[in-house]
């Protein structure tokens, strides 16, 4: 499963994650900071990435898409390097099974709850 970090989630992650991901990589890291977002889901698309971000505009970008990438909203409250880190340690297992599961699109995690 290989990961792409929005622009706004920490470089940090990548090696605190890196062992949980066959592939993890960061928009910034990329050079693509300045790319808007369209381009970025493109990219995602054309790699194979899944898209783990804070921004709406993936989710919304794949549902008018025939094929859509797969998108991991995160709607924390805290979005501290460290706490974003532990949110998705925490829910690795349902990160992976909606990776596997061609059913679905987006997995949204929130502090509260999650759903797909």
């Amino acid at each position: 499963m290989k990961i792409l970090l929005d622009q706004n989630i920490s470089y940090l992650a990548i090696k605190k994650l890196g062992n949980l991901f066959e592939e993890i990589a960061q928009i910034g890291r990329l050079g693509m900071a300045q790319t808007d977002d369209a381009m970025i889901w493109q990219y995602a698309r054309t790699h194979g990435y899944m898209m783990v971000t804070f921004d709406a505009y993936f989710k919304e970008r794949n549902i008018l898409s025939e094929h859509p990438i797969k998108v991991v909203w995160l709607r924390c409250q805290d979005t501290s390097p460290d706490y974003i880190i532990k949110v998705i340690k925490d829910n690795i297992e349902i990160i992976q099974q909606f990776f596997e599961d061609n059913h679905w699109s987006c997995l949204e995690i929130s502090d509260k709850n999650i759903t797909a």
